[in-house]
């Protein structure tokens, strides 16, 4: 990303290319949001882990973003990435924090 809260190029090129199919996928993931109880900071910790989980820092960083738009703390954001270390392994939550501390506010 160049600018905060800007698309990578790769989406904004997906997106042109296929308009539709980025309307319904962002319907679906809006859908998916809002159909709970969950408030938006503690759905965005939990796509930290999942994020975490699955080692994309793309995503990563924009759910980092969001989570701290939604109010969540260094702490909170912190403790969602420890918590996935007895599912994936403490390298692999290493790797995250390492990248996660170069790029929080």
């Amino acid at each position: 990303m160049t600018k905060k809260n800007q698309k990578p190029r790769t989406l904004q090129e997906f997106e042109k290319l296929f308009p539709e199919t980025w309307k319904a996928y962002t319907y679906f993931r809006d859908t998916c949001d809002h159909e709970g109880p969950i408030d938006p900071k503690t759905r965005e910790l939990i796509k930290i882990g999942i994020e975490v989980a699955r080692k994309r820092h793309g995503g990563l960083i924009a759910h980092l973003t969001r989570a701290q738009e939604a109010g969540a703390k260094k702490s909170e954001i912190y403790q969602a990435i420890l918590l996935a270390t007895p599912l994936i392994g403490l390298p692999d939550v290493l790797d995250a924090f390492h990248f996660v501390r170069e790029h929080l506010k």
